[in-house]
């Protein structure tokens, strides 16, 4: 089976879908950090640097699997939920079904994947619209939550929305449960830890629920990891710790959280530090995958942006190959 790739960014997607058997051979992003990475790690042959709106249906060439992350900074509360029409650069998904439109053998199934804010900004007038638009072209549409932490130990839920055409849509499977993985198990021991400073400035930052959470993690016998991030209260940054030991949903590095810490403690001890690239890599479940092509902070940008591989595995094997086997 072949797939076209769009919105590609650095070919996470890629990656969840050839590990059931399902070849890219035509990817496309206009990011040229994310060009650099997918073509350090894929063929570059299949990519194609550029912005949609100059790619035509002709240009695709024939596949059986269409995929679209497109961009959800204006379906996210980190981006105020402006929608498609009313904000930037979440509306270049009508891009992606315009070319559907212009192709002429269309992928027999398509997959469109963002946050779950695309089911119901605007009132859900925008799901509905994109809905619309697939079901013109004949498609069948079905839509499922799936979260990242069913694969890793990173919460990321995210809605994929699948169209098929000329095959039976498979019965929608139940997401399996939260995996057992801990944060503590990709955090890297060889990594320098705040100092004395930096560690006091993220203590004083502390509301008074946060600081006793810190506190009680600190006086536990067992060592445990936990993500942290920044937020703006009442104008000020101040930095929240999970009550759980995985990380929050990985961001781009501009906006919203931006990069993400990790706080262990335990045992009477406790430090913090920034995560680094590789622990991006794991909780995305992408451990595989090279970045020397760019800079830490434009890859950390890129694998906050991206999917979460397992989970693409998992949705293949579960929602796409069945409908082919029908």
């Amino acid at each position: 089976m072949r797939a076209a790739e769009f919105f590609a960014g650095m070919g996470l997607m890629r990656a969840g879908l050839e590990r059931c058997g399902i070849q890219t051979v035509w990817a496309n992003d206009f990011d040229k950090a994310k060009a650099a990475l997918y073509r350090e790690n894929w063929s570059g042959d299949a990519f194609h640097l550029g912005d949609l709106r100059d790619v035509r249906g002709a240009d695709i060439p024939t596949v059986d699997v269409a995929t679209a992350s497109f961009p959800c900074v204006d379906l996210s509360l980190a981006g105020y939920r402006a929608g498609l029409n009313g904000g930037t650069r979440s509306g270049v998904v009508y891009e992606f079904l315009r070319i559907l439109h212009e192709m002429e053998e269309r992928p027999s199934a398509v997959v469109l994947e963002n946050v779950p804010g695309f089911l119901t900004v605007n009132g859900g007038r925008d799901f509905q619209a994109v809905r619309n638009a697939l079901e013109a072209l004949s498609y069948t549409v079905v839509h499922l939550h799936l979260d990242a932490a069913s694969f890793v130990p990173q919460s990321r839920m995210r809605v994929f929305v699948a169209g098929f055409l000329g095959v039976k849509p498979p019965l929608l499977p139940t997401p399996p449960a939260p995996t057992k993985k801990r944060l503590a198990e990709i955090v890297r021991d060889d990594l320098e830890w705040w100092g004395a400073r930096q560690l006091s400035s993220f203590l004083s930052s502390l509301s008074d629920i946060q600081a006793k959470r810190v506190d009680a993690y600190q006086r536990q016998d067992e060592v445990t990891c936990h993500g942290a991030y920044r937020r703006t209260r009442r104008g000020s940054a101040v930095w929240e710790v999970r009550a759980d030991e995985i990380a929050g949903a990985l961001r781009t590095t501009a906006g919203g959280s931006g990069r993400q810490a990790v706080l262990r403690a335990g045992g009477g001890n406790f430090a913090a530090r920034w995560m680094d690239v590789a622990e991006y890599a794991a909780l995305q479940g992408a451990e595989g995958m090279s970045w020397e092509s760019v800079s830490p902070r434009q890859a950390m940008y890129a694998f906050g942006d991206a999917v979460c591989v397992p989970a693409i595995t998992w949705l293949a094997k579960h929602c796409i190959l069945p409908a082919y086997a029908s």
